[in-house]
């Protein structure tokens, strides 16, 4: 007999959202440049590819790629679908909703202005074509799917839609899911949110944090600025303290600096990823676990970033592994399937406990 968590698989079930449920994103959305960052819908194509992730997206036209506003509305009904899951319930790629009960869960208003809103971010999910190697191997190009399609929009039934079962594999696998916190959705800078999602995929709770090489942060959002204008709104978004759960700082290294990322308030609970390095696409850049030393402590002063004169015993390390391993660091090397398997099992367990029903 079929689970609760293949049931999408059932062409002919409709899932009827009815209620509301916590906010959840997708792990393999979060710090890669799946969306536009501007308020303005993006018409360049995004390409983004390293040595084990490539992303493509693109839009016909001047339709616009969807914005990472747009995906309020795949990480509301992320929500929905896991939730339905957690209570042992079927679920459908074909999905039925009214545009209040989406309206009342992310605290938008209920006038003609949301509901234009609305109708915009469907028109854009359902023309922006993507095409990503994460879970569709070499030949990923050769894969492409929209966000939504078979979208019908009634004053009757609300809005009907159909999620592509890149999306629904991933929304089913409760360790490829993420809650977010909800004041993500009053962030107003597109910048800002990206870095939220990011710093929530990789620091999580974890005490010691997560280091980010700017250079790599760049190509990772996808942003059509120059290096060095992104690298001066990173700072001032550090200073502006608005991204919700974590504290930013700039310190030096690599070509533009990097950027810590550490939660503000950190659980007794398990934390959501294991304290594992996973380093950058190429040798100079760095992403992996910030841990307290002698030469790099956390400053508790007022100011929200340093910068150091030298670079510390930890990055210099996160260099080497990277130069001789690549993105996934030692892990990889002794990596099997069921250990990924225990781990993903693990990491679903610490959301649960940290609040997930």
């Amino acid at each position: 007999m079929m689970g609760a968590g293949e049931s999408w698989r059932e062409p002919d079930r409709r899932f009827v959202v009815s209620g509301p449920a916590s906010p959840r994103d997708l792990r393999d959305l979060m710090g890669r440049p799946f969306f536009g960052l501007g308020k303005t819908p993006r018409v360049i194509p995004i390409e983004y590819e390293t040595r084990y992730a490539g992303v493509s997206v693109s839009a016909p036209g001047g339709a616009g790629i969807a914005t990472i506003w747009d995906a309020d509305v795949l990480i509301w009904l992320t929500g929905q679908i896991v939730d339905a899951l957690n209570h042992g319930l079927w679920v459908s790629r074909h999905v039925r909703f009214t545009p209040w009960r989406l309206f009342r869960d992310l605290g938008w208003a209920t006038g003609a202005n949301e509901y234009r809103r609305l109708h915009g971010a469907l028109g854009r999910l359902a023309v922006t074509t993507v095409a990503t190697s994460i879970r569709h191997g070499a030949d990923w190009r050769n894969k492409p799917f929209t966000w939504i399609s078979g979208l019908r929009v009634t004053q009757d039934e609300g809005v009907a839609l159909t999620l592509p079962d890149w999306l629904m594999e991933a929304a089913c696998d409760r360790s490829r899911v993420l809650t977010l916190d909800p004041a993500y959705f009053r962030l107003g800078g597109g910048l800002e949110r990206w870095l939220y999602r990011l710093a929530r995929r990789h620091a999580g709770r974890q005490k010691d944090g997560w280091r980010f090489d700017l250079a790599d942060l760049h190509a990772r959002s996808g942003s059509l600025t120059r290096r060095r204008d992104f690298a001066a709104k990173i700072r001032a978004i550090t200073l502006a303290r608005t991204v919700p759960g974590y504290t930013f700082r700039v310190i030096s290294g690599g070509k533009l600096g990097v950027l810590c990322a550490a939660p503000t308030s950190q659980s007794t609970e398990a934390v959501d990823n294991d304290v594992k390095p996973v380093v950058g696409p190429a040798a100079h850049n760095i992403i992996g676990p910030l841990a307290e030393s002698s030469s790099d402590r956390w400053r508790k002063s007022a100011q929200p970033f340093v910068f150091e004169d030298e670079i510390d015993l930890l990055t210099y390390i996160t260099y080497i592994i990277t130069y001789y391993v690549g993105d996934f660091g030692l892990f990889a090397l002794h990596s099997a399937t069921p250990v990924r398997r225990e781990k993903e099992a693990r990491e679903a367990v610490a959301d649960r406990r940290a609040g997930v029903p």
